[in-house]
């Protein structure tokens, strides 16, 4: 059943409120769609899980500056995205030891919320190859993933927009993640 954005915004108050079942229902209403869009961009199961904990971690610590203008679930998949881009980084490039500088250790940073100039190049690069890469599908598969993936859908508005079963568009949303996931390896 979804969530009217009245009902959306009274759940995250909540939970601005410390409210620890407000907490409970974001992450139950969320986590499967957002693990979802993390394994599009992380191959291993173990690595999305992680980054969905983690995800959903900032969401919570960062809960105060979100916007109510805008969909919440925006907000969350761009945690999402950038939580796994940031994986993606640490694996690549080796992180050199901290330096001790007159005892202090410069491996101390403060973290920003505010994404870089080059967090935004990678953030718009990898949108730009998710979009090449759904148009490289199937036309079965090329409005669902669309849809899904970019546009956000929840699984069970998309049966509604196509005019399909729900069983149906979990399959296919499964086979062109997988699919996605092969286009993203080669």
């Amino acid at each position: 059943m979804k969530m009217t954005d009245s009902e959306e915004h009274d759940l995250i108050n909540k939970a601005l409120e410390g409210r620890e079942e407000a907490f409970t229902q974001i992450v139950n209403r969320y986590r499967s769609s957002v693990l979802s869009y993390i394994s599009t961009i992380v191959n291993n199961n173990e690595d999305a899980e992680d980054i969905c904990q983690e995800t959903f971690h900032k969401c919570f610590r960062f809960l105060g500056s979100y916007n109510n203008k805008y969909a919440f679930s925006t907000w969350l998949y761009t945690i999402a995205q950038n939580t796994a881009l940031d994986f993606h980084k640490k694996r690549k490039v080796p992180v050199a030891p901290s330096v001790q500088q007159g005892g202090e250790s410069t491996s101390a940073k403060i973290e920003s919320t505010v994404p870089s100039p080059e967090e935004n190049m990678i953030n718009d690069q990898a949108f730009e190859n998710l979009i090449r890469s759904i148009q490289n599908l199937d036309a079965k598969y090329r409005k669902i993933s669309e849809l899904r993936f970019i546009h956000e859908y929840p699984l069970e508005e998309i049966s509604k927009e196509l005019n399909l079963p729900l069983n149906t568009v979990k399959t296919r949303v499964s086979r062109a993640k997988k699919l996605l996931n092969e286009i993203w390896k080669s």
